[in-house]
């Protein structure tokens, strides 16, 4: 009844249940086993300029290969003819147009259980597959577990390794557009290696979560408590999650946890970081109850680039600007919403002018003096109590 049986392959739950099926069902009718795998024009499509598309699309694909070359695997193993095929196109279009090439006369695919409100926002791909498609579906249901299947614990020493790792993996995922491999590594390098993570785990204004599955760290997130005369901010600097795991929900989950941590901390207000053309950072914070409500600018590569900066919806939004006299007698202005960590205590951005327009350098918190000097590795250095800045994000990639 069936010769040629096509399965498309995403790397999901869904999908490789359908595989189990399809292998089924080809088995029965001594069929040859198409499998598909569709790098999706309308993900890489949004990124912005020749270059981001190419890696993004380069990542999708390298990604489907490491899929498909799995189910072939697993297709042969089964003593089956097989052929495995890349698309370009969007998922339903093109699913369709390599069935109709190879002659398929089934598709076997999967599909998970999704939400009303999830339908009616995007529809699903399987739908659209069926009003589309010449042939037959055969469609595998798989339901959702609401099992969590990773825990959420603090950071040890021991986790250096793995939070190195999921950092450069994560931030390669991210932005593999934007910035080089080199620069990512020799990042996270700066952050991460020697004592830098120990001293981040000892300091009380740190709060490092992982996200665990089965003895691997699979995430993490890193967060830094801020205080001012206004309030206390607790800052989301980093929400890391390995590339394998970001359908799994341990973004959310992390997040959640970490909410929870900040505020159990006492903390006025939540903020999380994040660059303005990182599309994908930006719809999660905006999704899960969080609102921008300012940006700044950071140096990456000797490049600016702007970061937004967003706070959880209904979070206290006291003054952020103080004065200093300084020690000539001239009025500078502290500005309380742009701070970098430091190893006694934050340092605030300190300008000449009310609106904040001319830079005039780095107030110190700890000590309270404006007497604040670059060292020559670009770090902030406070002149009278030696209190000096933590690289924690982009400015250990390059200074201003």
């Amino acid at each position: 009844m069936y010769s040629t049986i096509l399965v498309p392959i995403d790397g999901s739950a869904g999908a490789a249940e359908a595989l189990d099926h399809g292998i089924d069902i080809a088995r029965h009718y001594d069929a040859t086993v198409h499998l598909v795998y569709v790098v999706d024009e309308g993900i890489y499509g949004h990124y912005g300029g020749i270059d981001a598309i190419e890696h993004a699309e380069e990542a999708m694909k390298n990604a489907g290969q490491k899929y498909l070359e799995a189910a072939r695997d697993r297709v042969e193993s089964a003593e089956l003819p097989v052929a495995v095929h890349i698309e370009h196109a969007l998922p339903h279009e093109g699913i369709v147009s390599i069935a109709r090439r190879v002659a398929a006369d089934l598709i076997v695919m999967g599909t998970e259980r999704r939400s009303g409100e999830y339908r009616r926002m995007l529809g699903s791909v399987s739908e659209r597959v069926i009003r589309l498609s010449p042939v037959p579906i055969h469609l595998v249901k798989v339901e959702p577990t609401d099992e969590t299947t990773f825990a959420v614990r603090d950071a040890t020493d021991a986790d250096e390794a793995s939070i190195r790792d999921v950092a450069r993996r994560s931030m390669e995922a991210s932005y593999a557009p934007i910035l080089e491999v080199s620069t990512i590594a020799s990042a996270v390098d700066r952050w991460y290696g020697g004592e830098e993570l120990s001293d981040l785990l000892s300091d009380p204004a740190t709060v490092i979560l992982v996200a665990e599955k089965d003895g691997e760290v699979i995430g993490f997130s890193q967060s830094h408590i801020v205080d001012t005369p206004a309030e206390t901010t607790g800052e989301i600097h980093w929400l890391h999650v390995d590339p394998d795991y970001r359908d799994e929900g341990v973004g959310s989950e992390l997040l959640e946890r970490t909410r929870s941590t900040l505020t159990s901390k006492d903390v006025d207000q939540i903020t999380g970081h994040v660059l303005a053309d990182h599309d994908t950072g930006i719809r999660f914070y905006e999704t899960r109850g969080f609102e921008r409500i300012g940006t700044r600018t950071v140096s990456i590569a000797d490049e600016p680039r702007v970061e937004r900066v967003y706070a959880a919806i209904g979070a206290g939004d006291g003054a952020q600007t103080g004065t200093h006299a300084t020690a000539g007698g001239e009025t500078v202005f502290i500005d309380y919403g742009e701070s970098e960590i430091g190893s006694a205590g934050p340092f605030f951005a300190v300008y000449t002018t009310r609106d904040l327009e001319d830079r005039y350098g780095w107030y110190c918190s700890n000590c309270g003096t404006v007497d604040t000097a670059m060292d020559p590795m670009g770090r902030i250095v406070c002149n009278q109590c030696g209190n000096h800045h933590k690289a924690t994000r982009w400015d250990a990639v390059a200074t201003e």
